[in-house]
């Protein structure tokens, strides 16, 4: 988080990018799904009535419970987060703001002890040239503790840097597939964590924005094949409906026939706003128009519309 106006929310809607942070928040309440009772998290806390703020954190209600969680394993009390959104790195310059920004938080909580705090990094890249800096601070040291877990000692609190592309555990399959490019058997994953955990927590911010990095590895022969309910609610929340309606497979150029069931599924969930664009394709047909500028204007694949309109041969 940098130290202008604007959240990192707010920026990215002005962008029309990917919203990462509010995924980040919720794969973090993902991972500590178990434990949610006992933390409280505050989002983008501001420090003061200057524009400063702080990612994400991160607070025990109950300071005695043990966190059996590898990204957790250095929690106290309250724990600050600072995330780098995928295609950003985590910068010298920016590890030492954020640390700045802890120890400002400290100074003005004169109750807390400094003891009793700590700050995560979680990036998308090893930053091996903040890690080179580091280890040539005096009483500084880098030190991997797990897969993509980094512990950075010398500091007066504990710090450690995630690496989540080097994630290896099911605990933290939360964090690995918050990124590009994620393995194509994750894409299930990703599909159902709706129907385990949307009553829990926000999935949806989550689905959308790993859908939208990924929608290739959602838009594939292998993974429609696999296609159940809870994955094509999973397709309409991350906006990623239209794609589908558009894509080849839908369209009968699949491998094989599809199975009734599977079939019924994806027209009850995929193609109940496409059928509102076929009637209005059907008006525009019986007023004269040419196939291709109703396909032109109502973005239904020509394909298609020979299939829906009497087209005489």
């Amino acid at each position: 988080m940098d130290d202008t106006g604007k959240t990192e929310t707010e920026k990215k809607k002005k962008k029309g990018d990917i919203d990462w942070h509010p995924a980040f928040v919720v794969a973090i309440q993902g991972i500590l799904i178990d434990y949610r009772d006992a933390l409280e998290y505050k989002t983008e806390h501001p420090l003061n009535e200057k524009p400063m703020r702080i990612d994400f954190l991160v607070i025990k209600k109950r300071p005695k419970i043990v966190i059996k969680k590898r990204i957790a394993e250095i929690f106290r009390l309250e724990n600050i987060i600072e995330y780098k959104r995928p295609t950003t790195s985590l910068s010298i310059n920016e590890f030492h703001k954020a640390l700045a920004r802890t120890h400002l938080y400290k100074a003005l909580s004169p109750k807390l002890d400094i003891a009793d705090m700590t700050l995560s990094f979680v990036c998308a890249k090893q930053p091996l040239k903040l890690f080179r800096h580091l280890r040539k601070l005096p009483g500084y040291n880098v030190e991997q503790r797990h897969p993509g877990i980094f512990v950075v000692t010398g500091a007066m609190m504990p710090i450690q840097i995630v690496d989540i592309t080097e994630l290896s555990d099911e605990e933290n399959l939360w964090l690995y597939n918050l990124n590009v490019d994620i393995p194509k058997e994750n894409a299930q994953w990703v599909s159902g964590v709706d129907r385990k955990y949307g009553e829990l927590i926000d999935t949806g911010v989550y689905v959308s924005a790993v859908m939208s990095a990924n929608h290739d590895k959602f838009t594939n022969e292998d993974y429609f094949m696999q296609l159940t309910p809870e994955t094509c609610a999973a397709i309409e929340k991350s906006g990623l409906a239209e794609k589908w309606r558009q894509n080849a497979f839908l369209e009968g150029e699949l491998k094989g026939e599809l199975k009734g069931e599977l079939k019924g599924k994806l027209e009850g969930k995929l193609e109940g706003k496409l059928e509102g664009k076929l009637e209005d394709a059907r008006a525009m047909f019986a007023e004269g128009f040419k196939i291709e500028v109703i396909s032109r204007i109502t973005k239904v694949p020509l394909k298609r519309l020979k299939k829906e309109l009497p087209i005489k041969a």
